[in-house]
């Protein structure tokens, strides 16, 4: 198996990132089927056929923005409380910095959100490669502080989705135009870990 160039691969998720960075922009500005791979690349600086090096449709950059945003490959690592951290306090320290995400990228949801519900291919690529990955990921974790006595025997499989549930019920109220859950916003992590520790904290 030949040996991936540091320096390479290091170029290559730089350019890669700034075409989603650039992406990120004209999606929320435009929307999925308003936005073109041109508008995408002038705004990045590059050439069009640039973009297709990296990504083959503009379906696929948008995958590309939504596993970045679900911060895919940090996932097993940010779900795996240390040994020394309070579970209480890691959850409600966890949900902070996934609401903070979606604040920072709220524009862009708003934008994308109604196209990945509405067309079904979309829907389908996004759940296959984004959500139930990290599903698969984030459920043997729950399992094993289970075992350890940390969490209630809860079905780790719908606890995660109850919670995940949550959390996206709250960006489609803020996206509906609530204005006590935008200016509230920073205040749910500790709504949410009030409400959820109690039922799955083992006393």
């Amino acid at each position: 198996m030949d040996k991936v160039d540091p320096i390479q691969a290091q170029l290559i998720d730089a350019r890669r990132n700034q075409i989603l960075d650039a992406a990120t922009v004209i999606f929320a500005d435009k929307g999925f089927h308003g936005a073109t791979i041109r508008q995408i690349a002038q705004q990045a600086g590059i050439a069009d056929g640039t973009i297709y090096i990296y990504f083959k449709t503009k379906t696929d950059l948008l995958l590309g923005i939504l596993d970045r945003l679900n911060e895919s490959d940090q996932r097993a690592e940010a779900l795996t409380p240390g040994e020394e951290i309070d579970f209480a306090h890691f959850f409600v320290t966890y949900m902070r910095h996934r609401l903070q995400l979606l604040d920072a990228n709220f524009q862009t949801f708003r934008a994308i959100l109604p196209d990945i519900l509405s067309n079904q291919t979309l829907r389908a690529r996004y759940y296959s490669q984004v959500v139930e990955p990290t599903f698969a990921i984030a459920e043997p974790i729950f399992q094993g502080l289970i075992d350890q006595g940390v969490l209630k025997p809860h079905n780790p499989a719908l606890v995660l989705r109850a919670i995940s549930s949550l959390v996206f019920g709250l960006l489609v109220t803020r996206m509906l135009g609530d204005p006590v859950t935008e200016a509230q916003w920073d205040q749910f992590p500790e709504v949410i870990g009030a409400l959820i520790l109690p039922g799955l904290i083992q006393n």
